[in-house]
């Protein structure tokens, strides 16, 4: 008989809908850690048919199960998440990826080590990631850089924060408050830009935590309604004109995206053509971006990076 692991005062939050296959795919990543969290909300946001929690599941974790009667989308699913936690400290698992074996302890461990040092609740601890195609197939690892310019956070969501960040809950519900939840895509573009001008700032930890699946499908005209919404409200509430266009910048460079695997390779060129008018670079990404490596196999346990900390401060 295995001895019951460890845990730690953290909340697992992981928002789904329609996706029983991957959720106990995820929740079978979470039980594979050595250590725990508190506990692990799952939030279902009015799938078809009720998602279920299998046995072997509930005897391991401390899960609790919470419904959407209708679906609300995935910024009204993490703020009931968000509501519910007990913790101070809670961090996001979107349904269709896994976390890697060992990875929780030793993000938290070393979140935790360097809140020893400067006790700051602005800090979102991120962490690098395994690109994975749909099939699982491991493509490349990616190590997003830190920042704690507002600029950069008005340049899109380079850190993947539905699945690697591990945060203070109060601190970003007091500063920030809730996910926008009349947006149903782009809220994390718009919530953590929230957070950087209340003076949040994004600190990479050392390990590759998370198996991300990647998926290029993108519905351009839902792609055009968002970015309308998102453009509409930050122009509403008087976002200097720099962080602006750089909001702008990113939100062609995501409608350049979407029409491109759409197929309408015309409209892509020229959304593409706007975003480096609007924000001239050298490279494609003009958020920090990440560094990428190559990797054959997925590995049996997290990447640690052969680096020191990369924090800010």
């Amino acid at each position: 008989m295995h001895a019951k692991p460890g845990t730690i005062p953290l909340t697992l939050i992981i928002p789904v809908r329609d996706r029983q296959y991957q959720l106990d795919r995820a929740l079978a990543s979470v039980a594979r850690q050595d250590t725990l969290p508190t506990e692990t909300l799952v939030v279902d946001d009015g799938s078809a048919a009720n998602v279920a929690i299998a046995g072997e599941f509930r005897e391991r974790l401390n899960i609790r199960l919470i419904r959407h009667e209708k679906n609300k989308g995935a910024a009204a699913a993490r703020n009931t998440g968000m509501q519910a936690a007990d913790t101070e400290w809670i961090s996001f698992l979107d349904s269709d990826d896994c976390l890697l074996v060992g990875s929780l302890a030793t993000r938290w461990s070393l979140a935790m080590v360097d809140q020893s040092r400067r006790s700051d609740g602005t800090i979102l601890y991120g962490c690098g990631w395994i690109d994975c195609g749909e099939d699982g197939t491991p493509i490349a690892a990616r190590w997003p850089r830190p920042s704690a310019d507002p600029d950069q956070f008005a340049s899109g969501c380079w850190f993947s924060p539905g699945s690697c960040l591990i945060f203070n809950r109060r601190t970003a519900l007091e500063r920030a408050g809730p996910q926008d939840e009349t947006m149903r895509r782009f809220e994390d573009v718009d919530w953590f830009l929230s957070l950087a001008l209340k003076g949040f700032s994004l600190a990479v930890l050392p390990v590759a935590a998370v198996a991300i699946e990647r998926t290029r499908r993108q519905d351009p005209q839902q792609i055009e309604q968002a970015a309308q919404v998102l453009r509409t409200k930050w122009t509403k509430k008087g976002l200097d004109p720099q962080k602006l266009r750089r909001l702008d910048s990113y939100i062609d460079l995501e409608r350049a995206a979407a029409n491109y695997f759409a197929g309408f390779r015309t409209k892509a060129l020229m959304n593409l053509a706007k975003s480096f008018l609007k924000h001239p670079r050298r490279n494609l990404q003009l958020s920090p971006g990440w560094e990428i490596e190559s990797i054959r196999t997925m590995p049996e346990a997290s990447l640690t990076r052969k680096k020191e900390f990369v924090g800010l401060g």
